[in-house]
């Protein structure tokens, strides 16, 4: 692979990105903590390592992928010599597509709360063979692996690794979390069963037996946004995917979402996208 000298020297326009480190390349570009601007499917093929990963420390080691999502931070600590990795990145753009949110919803908190799974050996193969057909076919002069494409092999891997948690035990020892962080992960559980018919805070609050005000408070502070932009957030890629991926009214997707009327999710829409629904379905 082209060695990377540091994450900041990737092109920002870069959607796709995958190779095998041959080198020792992914040791040194992360050595020191370094903040992803992508999404990085990371799958140890030889050796051992410790592997930090938005401040919790992992063993990593053959046959064990590591997903990491844009903006978490990453250290790569106490490498054997002989430890060696695949990789699969895509820009944050691709990671904030319409059709991956609709796919991956169910997935996405598994993978964000313990995004190390270990792999069985010939589940492990079965991976590495597909990341070398990615490598061989990204030089191929956009013929295998076309811009279109790119959600749909993001969204690919994440379902079978959210797949494959979901057959795993039950850890005999959690991860240890504050009692904030637990409040964060029971909120974002509650808002992916809810949001599409609550959007009231004090819904949230008496579902998690906290007052309002105590809930809002831990949210901001633990994760820097509101509990309404958390909510939204929800709201608005769903609406984004279903404009972009169904061939659902405007209407119905307003009553699919529990709007009284398709005004009111105009309006809604447009305050948190900068335009309307029908233009949001007919930009290119």
């Amino acid at each position: 692979m082209k060695q990377v000298k540091s994450l900041t020297s990737i092109s920002p326009e870069t959607n796709f990105i995958a190779g095998i480190d041959v080198t020792g390349n992914i040791k040194k570009l992360f050595e020191n903590p370094a903040q992803m601007p992508g999404c990085l499917f990371l799958l140890c093929l030889r050796g051992r390592c410790n592997i930090t990963i938005h401040l919790n420390k992992y063993e990593f080691k053959k046959n064990f992928i590591a997903v990491i999502y844009p903006d978490q931070f990453v250290q790569i600590t106490d490498p054997t010599n002989e430890c060696r990795f695949a990789f699969v990145g895509f820009s944050s753009t691709l990671i904030q597509h319409p059709f991956l949110f609709s796919n991956t919803i169910q997935y996405a908190p598994a993978i964000l709360e313990e995004p190390i799974t270990e792999l069985d050996p010939k589940t492990g193969e079965v991976f590495r063979d597909y990341f070398k057909v990615l490598i061989k076919a990204q030089h191929l002069n956009n013929t295998f692996v076309r811009e279109e494409q790119l959600p749909l092999i993001l969204t690919g891997l994440i379902i079978e690794l959210g797949n494959i948690k979901k057959q795993e035990p039950v850890a005999t020892t959690s991860q240890r979390y504050t009692r904030s962080q637990e409040i964060v992960k029971e909120l974002i559980r509650i808002v992916i069963e809810n949001y599409k018919t609550e959007r009231n805070i004090s819904f949230y609050a008496d579902k998690m037996h906290l007052s309002p005000q105590h809930l809002s408070t831990t949210i901001k502070k633990t994760t820097g946004r509101t509990l309404t932009d958390i909510i939204s957030a929800f709201v608005i890629k769903d609406a984004q995917a279903k404009l972009k991926s169904t061939e659902l009214t405007i209407q119905e997707i307003a009553y699919s979402l529990n709007f009284p009327d398709i005004s009111f999710f105009g309006k809604y829409f447009k305050r948190y996208t900068g335009m309307s629904p029908k233009q949001y379905r007919n930009m290119e």
